[in-house]
């Protein structure tokens, strides 16, 4: 019977089908009249519903004829109703749905940054209307590419590229150029200290990307932003409270296809002395070997990955007045690398000659976590308070497998084993408290903030075994101890007076009290001399204290101190299409600092004092509704870091190859900076940015292999090279053809700088130098980024097929001339999709994710730039493949996969 029902139904409904129609739309924000993605639209008390494309529009078919309630809202903006009238006839009009946002009381930088903040729409805005050159990367662009740590999203900006840590994921960036130290970042405009242990610049890849809203990078300093970058900035602007209540979170797993192949070293992090003995026992208390636990290594699968977030958001109040939102995440992952390194140096005839193979695993587990809390208080409808607090942590635990072959002709090679164990925790806490006050015509900002960066390296420790043919035996070994802490104190001060409705006056400044501590202690084990009697157990090994006191390495343990007081004074001029915003910023550096080297050395402190007066001038000129044209000039600096003015001497802590030494007489970078850019912003994500610069550069600092005067010793220094330049092209084009797009990015970047360099290592004889110009430290020609998009906005499908370039670069540059160290061509593949689980409409929402990194298996290879003399002997010397470049660094990471559920109630 129940056929026979269904075929009745179905000849009754059978005339009212045609009785059906299209209703079409776009859906725009009333202000801007830019369309609004992803907004949803749906007749009210049906079942008929859909979201808004790349451009705005949505189709609703086959709705019956009748009257409706047509419904379109999106986070953010206020709900829009309005009666419809279906009719079979002529096709219905093209509806035009204008959502206005929930927030336009507040200021215009505040309605920019809730005009739904997240998305790819916004984002465009905000590099628009900024007032110099900027590209910013929005929320809802990091959620679906393949990353999940900010330095890693970076590379997908135009003009950046990475240095990458031992386990592939980057680690700092490089902007047009311009190496890491020309660059500085801001978290919500402020800037925060590094836990790098050495350096000024922050360690990216400590920031989880799931806690922003938008990431920006701007390429030209206006005299309101402090003046010590060259190659750009990059603020991270975190999450803010949004206009309704949110609850948002995800759950993520995965695995690393290095460990399908091989097992992961590890050790138990419980084990690591905290403290060194002089710490537990007192200064005087002598050391013995008992004091120094040797660890268990262990070879095993690891446990799956794990990523996580959660985040709430609301505003509270009769009016809103108050919003919160805080943020958690947590990333638990395993990473590592294969590979070699060859140790080389030149023989008298300026032919490269090889030291010593050493071929190495890495296995190193990361625990991510961070925190984000924002406040924001309407005091009234003039004045307003905000708070930001932001926590970061990542523990590392790394375990180290070497092996060394030393080639001493004619002699048969000695071959050592070597297994390191590294626990590093480095944390960054920065608490923020903010005002607006609008007074008439004038207009105040203020912050004060405080800032502190830790990073704590205990008992980092390698197990050494020596294999002879006389016998093996345990080799002396060290113990060391490392520790700093960074504290910033700051105030900010800016004052905007509306002089008329063509011109805005500004002026403010800046005091920033830093002091940082840092603390370097080593023990030194001797060795019996004897033959190992278990060579699978160091424990077995009689060691003996040489030091029991401990070393605490002169300039490695000091303190530092940098009081920077700035000032600025700016206009802003605004006549139909034409913006002008000039100025000039002056700031004053007093940087000191005090080792525990003895009094009577010269060197024992230190201090430098100057003033630098910054000029900048950007134009912006709005050819049309969506076209800019821009040009800028700047003047900036970049300072030296903390570590390096001190006269400071480690075996290999830093490049983990050469000895370092710092450099008390290092002198502050200063360059002038040219932009031009051309900006075309279209319908939906469609964009083309086009632009030049150029950089004159005078005392780059570089680091260097170089020779203490007077000795044979070589070690990796920080050095002024005279003057430099770094000029390019730069383009930014995406383009959208219904739900596929192609966005792409590419650079070229020329730079050049002359440097002294050695013949032979007979540098005595002033004949043997010569001047070499070479490419800057870190700048690759071409760089450049592919993705092939597909974007289905209503059935919630997105993929991303993601491709990055990064050209042939100098990664270390050496005394002697043709042995600079380059890092060969990159080109790598990461692929990400997500799909939307639950209807359009529903109040909750469900999506399934996938990111895959690195799925062409591509290798870190550094050569250097020479013929060849090993080439053909790859039974003595393995990997030496190439004719015309002396293979010396090769490492491998393999395919790093991800799968998980996001959600939102």
């Amino acid at each position: 019977m129940r056929p026979l029902y269904s075929l009745l139904i179905f000849l009754l409904a059978w005339p009212l089908i045609g009785l059906a129609g299209t209703v079409k739309g776009r859906v725009t924000d009333a202000r801007t009249g830019e369309p609004l993605v992803g907004s949803v639209v749906y007749l009210k008390n049906t079942t008929y519903n859909g979201l808004a494309g790349l451009d705005g529009s949505f189709t609703l078919r086959d709705v019956p004829v009748g009257e409706y309630e047509l419904v379109s809202q999106l986070t953010g903006y206020a709900p829009l109703t309005q009666p419809l009238h279906v009719t079979e006839a002529s096709p219905s009009p093209v509806l035009n749905l204008r959502l206005t946002d929930q927030n336009q009381q507040l200021s215009e930088v505040t309605v920019r940054g809730q005009l739904n903040p997240e998305d790819e729409n916004a984002a465009r805005r905000t590099e628009q209307i900024a007032p110099s050159v900027m590209n910013v990367v929005s929320a809802q662009a990091i959620q679906v590419s393949p990353d999940i740590t900010v330095a890693n999203v970076l590379q997908r900006v135009s003009g950046v590229t990475l240095e990458r840590g031992t386990n592939g994921d980057g680690r700092y960036a490089i902007l047009r150029g311009m190496d890491k130290r020309y660059n500085y970042t801001l978290v919500n405009g402020i800037k925060i200290p590094s836990p790098d242990p050495y350096n000024r610049y922050v360690p990216l890849d400590i920031f989880p990307a799931d806690l922003l809203q938008r990431l920006e990078v701007t390429k030209a300093l206006t005299p309101s932003m402090e003046g010590d970058a060259i190659g750009g900035v990059v603020n991270m602007v975190m999450k803010d409270a949004p206009a309704e209540r949110q609850l948002t979170g995800q759950l993520g797993t995965g695995y690393s296809q290095l460990f399908f192949d091989r097992p992961f070293q590890r050790f138990d992090k419980s084990a690591i002395n905290r403290k060194s003995p002089a710490e537990r026992f007192g200064p005087e208390y002598p050391a013995q070997a008992s004091d120094f636990p040797w660890l268990e290594f262990s070879r095993r699968t690891p446990a799956p990955n794990l990523v996580g977030n959660l985040t709430y958001g609301s505003r509270f109040g009769k009016e809103q007045q108050l919003g919160v939102l805080l943020a958690g995440s947590y990333q638990n992952t395993s990473r590592g690398s294969d590979g070699y390194f060859f140790d080389a140096n030149i023989d008298i005839n300026n032919q490269p000659q090889i030291k010593e193979l050493r071929v190495q695993q890495y296995s190193t587990q990361q625990l991510r976590s961070g925190l984000n809390a924002k406040l924001d208080y309407r005091l009234n409808a003039r004045n307003s308070l905000r708070f930001y607090g932001v926590y970061l942590r990542l523990d590392e635990l790394q375990t180290r497998y070497q092996s060394d072959t030393t080639y001493k002709r004619p002699a048969l090679p000695d071959v050592d084993l070597l297994i390191r164990s590294r626990y590093q925790r480095q944390g960054i806490a920065n608490g923020t408290l903010q005002g607006e006050h609008a007074l008439g015509r004038l207009a105040v900002t203020w912050s004060a903030v405080y800032s502190r960066a830790t990073n704590d390296v205990p008992d980092l420790a390698e197990q050494p075994l020596k294999f002879t043919s006389s016998g093996n035996r345990y080799q002396d070994a060290s113990r060391i101890w490392l520790d700093n802490i960074d504290q910033d104190k700051a105030l900010y001060l800016n004052l905007t007076y509306h002089l008329t409705d063509l011109l805005d006056l500004s002026a403010g400044g800046l005091y920033r009290d830093k002091d940082r501590t840092n603390r370097f202690l080593s023990y030194q084990l001797r060795a019996s001399g004897q033959p190992a009697t278990d060579e699978g157990d160091i424990r077995s090994e009689l060691y003996t204290v040489f030091n029991p006191l401990g070393i605490y390495v002169g300039a490695n343990n000091y303190t530092a101190t940098e009081k920077i007081a700035a000032g600025y004074g700016q206009f802003r001029f605004t006549k139909g299409a034409l913006e002008v915003l000039g100025g000039v910023r002056v700031e004053h550096t007093d940087q000191a600092y005090l080792t525990s080297l003895p009094r009577t050395e010269a060197a024992y402190q230190g201090r430098q004092l100057y003033t630098d007066v910054l000029p900048s001038l950007h134009v912006r000129y709005a050819l049309s509704k969506h076209q800019n044209l821009r040009a800028s000039y700047f003047s900036s600096i970049s300072r030296p870091s903390y570590f390096e003015i001190t006269p400071y001497n480690n075996s290999g802590t830093v490049t983990e190859t050469f000895a370092e030494a710092g450099n008390p007489y290092l002198k502050r970078t200063q360059a002038a900076n040219l932009d031009l850019r051309y900006e075309y912003f279209g319908t939906g994500n469609d964009q083309v940015l086009a632009g030049v610069f150029y950089k004159r550069i005078n005392n780059p600092i570089e680091y260097a292999l170089v020779q203490v005067p007077n000795t044979t010793l070589t070690v990796y220094q920080p050095t002024n090279f005279g003057s430099a330049t770094n000029y390019g092209f730069e383009w930014v084009g995406t383009k959208f053809w219904g739900l596929v797009g192609v966005s792409t990015n590419y650079t070229f970047t020329v730079s050049a700088i002359i440097t002294e360099k050695a013949r032979t290592p007979t540098t005595d004889d002033p004949r043997s130098r010569v001047m070499q110009e070479r490419p800057l430290q870190g700048q690759s020609k071409h760089v450049a980024n592919g993705s092939l998009l597909y974007k289905n906005v209503r059935n919630g499908l997105d993929l991303q097929l993601a491709y990055v370039y990064t050209g042939a670069r100098i990664v270390q540059v050496d005394r002697f001339v043709g042995l600079d160290y380059w890092q060969r061509a990159q080109s790598q593949l990461d692929f990400s999709a997500e799909k939307r689980l639950t209807k359009a409409a529903a109040r909750y929402g469900l999506t399934a994710y996938v990111k895959v990194q690195n799925l062409l298996n591509t290798p870190y290879q550094v050569d250097i730039r020479t013929p060849n003399p090993y080439y053909g002997t790859t039974n003595q010397f393995p990997y030496q493949d190439r004719a015309d470049r002396l293979a010396v660094v090769n490492q491998t990471y393999k395919a790093f996969y991800l799968a998980g559920l996001r959600f939102r109630l």
